[in-house]
C-alpha cells in the first residue's frame, strides 16, 4: 500500500473522507488564473496562494492541472504549468476536453481545486469532478468570486448536506497536512 498524506482540517469533514491520499492519486486544479480575470475579481493574492500551493504540490509529486479558456492569456506566474494546460470554451473544464480522461489515465481521484471565479469556472468544474466521482476539495482563499456574498454562498452550497460538492479547507490547512517534518504516513 502507497504512502499516504494525512488528512486535512475542512468543512464540514476531514478531507478525503476516505483518509486516504497521496501524490499519486491525487492532483491540484488551477482554473482560470487568466490575466483578464486575475486583474478583473483583484486576485493578485488569490494567485499569489495558489502558486504556493502549486509549487508545494510540484515539490512533492502532486500533479498540477491548469485551465486556460480559448484565447485568454494565463497569468505569467503559471509558466511552469503552462505546458499541461487544458484548453476548454465554457465555464466547466471538463465539458469539450480530455480532461476527465487524463486524470484517470494517471490514476487520480483527489482534486485540490482552486481557481477564478469561484461562482462560475471553479464551481461548475467541481460540481461536475464530484458527478464524476472525483473527492474534491475547494480552497477557499485560493480562489475569488465576483464578489465577496457570491464567494461564500458558493463555499457554503459545496458544503451543503454535508459535502455535497466536497469539501472547503484554507491554504494553511493543506500546507499543515503537507509540511516537511512528517507528510507521510506509511500504511
Amino acid at each position: 500500500m502507497p504512502d499516504t498524506f494525512p488528512t486535512i482540517a475542512a468543512n464540514p469533514y476531514a478531507w478525503p473522507f476516505d483518509g486516504q491520499w497521496n501524490a499519486a492519486d491525487t492532483a491540484l486544479l488551477l482554473l482560470g488564473f487568466h490575466e483578464s480575470t486575475v486583474r478583473n475579481v483583484g486576485a493578485q493574492s488569490e494567485l499569489a496562494v495558489a502558486m504556493g500551493l502549486a509549487d508545494l504540490a510540484h515539490s512533492l509529486g502532486i500533479a498540477v492541472v491548469v485551465s486556460q479558456r480559448a484565447a485568454e492569456a494565463l497569468v505569467s506566474d503559471l509558466a511552469l504549468y503552462r505546458s499541461k494546460a487544458v484548453q476548454h470554451r465554457g465555464d466547466n473544464a471538463f465539458f469539450g476536453t480530455q480532461l476527465e480522461a487524463d486524470l484517470r489515465q494517471r490514476g487520480t481521484h483527489n482534486l485540490l481545486i482552486a481557481g477564478l471565479p469561484t461562482d462560475g469556472l471553479v464551481h461548475a468544474t467541481q460540481r461536475t469532478a464530484n458527478d464524476m466521482g472525483f473527492e474534491c476539495l475547494l480552497v477557499s482563499d485560493a480562489s475569488k468570486a465576483t464578489s465577496p456574498a457570491r464567494h461564500t454562498a458558493q463555499l457554503r452550497m459545496t458544503t451543503f448536506g454535508n459535502g455535497l460538492f466536497g469539501a472547503v479547507a484554507d491554504s494553511a490547512a493543506i500546507h499543515a497536512a503537507l509540511a516537511p517534518q512528517g507528510n507521510l504516513h506509511h500504511a
